[in-house]
């Protein structure tokens, strides 16, 4: 996700901690900028968790009330009639990241019992289903096919600048996490943000569309999100990124599939809650990724999970 993209939208002046001793929020925004540039390797842990409802009639609400506290209450959606369509998800996931070879090793596991696992090298992506067994596709039939969902997981961090510039912050100062000292800098998203928010991540572009997701934020009757970031006041390493959204969307003004499904079989108000957070660790140290050695060659990413 682009970090200053989404927060250069919000209008809400800065809130600064007083606070003696801390660094202004610009600089160590523009310190963790840089840092993050030079960035060689990292692990990461990854937890996220939601519910997506449709409804048959355009008059559900966001019930939320008004914007929780970074990293404590959740906003929530809910429909005001019985839901045609319920799905709820539970993910975790932990890996590593060698950037300056484009290397990366994903483990997934939905819903506590569905376990994935990803290794990249280069355009070489090598995926394991649930039943262990290992193929191997070139990154390029993955984008025509899953909209790259399947290519990793991706943060962008080299417009962390753009937050102290043009974004609403909110400072909260120091905080304990991890048993580490961490600054911790938030910021609520308007519509703009939340547009920029799911436009800038390419995997959710192609998956969807751009003209989609703009035509989605832009009859979103309601919403509620939240942007959290923790960094680190010695070396400026960006260590938890995350993301609170509650949105009601109008499915009216979509006008190209989606994911393969017609726009005239969706129905017509989404319910969106989703809780992200990502861990970033063990900066720069070494990595050590390889490929599998009895990976099955396939241009065809369904035959992945036919199996399974």
């Amino acid at each position: 996700m682009s970090l200053a993209l989404v927060l250069s939208a919000c209008q809400v002046s800065l809130t600064p901690v007083q606070q003696g001793g801390l660094l202004p929020v610009g600089q160590v925004l523009q310190k963790s900028s840089q840092a993050m540039q030079k960035l060689k390797s990292f692990a990461f842990n990854l937890t996220a968790s939601g519910t997506l409802q449709g409804t048959a009639q355009g008059t559900a609400t966001a019930v939320s009330g008004a914007t929780p506290a970074p990293a404590t209450a959740t906003p929530s959606a809910t429909a005001s009639t019985t839901p045609t369509v319920s799905l709820s998800f539970n993910l975790t996931g932990n890996g590593q990241q060698s950037l300056a070879d484009g290397k990366q090793a994903l483990n997934l596991t939905l819903n506590q019992s569905t376990r994935l696992a990803e290794i990249i090298i280069g355009q070489q992506i090598y995926l394991q289903n649930p039943r262990g067994q290992w193929y191997v596709i070139d990154a390029s039939r993955l984008e025509t096919a899953s909209g790259n969902l399947l290519t990793g997981w991706k943060l962008d961090t080299n417009s962390l600048l753009g937050l102290a510039l043009h974004s609403s912050i909110a400072d909260h100062g120091d905080e304990t996490l991890n048993g580490q000292s961490l600054r911790h800098i938030s910021a609520p998203l308007n519509r703009e943000g939340l547009r920029q928010l799911l436009t800038s991540n390419t995997q959710l572009s192609n998956l969807l569309g751009s003209q989609n997701l703009n035509s989605l934020v832009d009859h979103t009757r309601s919403f509620q999100a939240a942007l959290d970031l923790w960094i680190d006041e010695t070396q400026f390493y960006l260590h938890r990124v995350q993301l609170k959204l509650a949105m009601n969307a109008d499915t009216s003004g979509l006008l190209t599939p989606v994911a393969g499904v017609a726009t005239t079989l969706l129905p017509p108000t989404l319910l969106v809650n989703l809780s992200s957070t990502a861990d970033l660790s063990k900066f720069n140290q070494p990595v050590t990724i390889t490929a599998p050695a009895n990976a099955t060659p396939t241009d065809d990413p369904r035959a992945v999970f036919e199996m399974s």
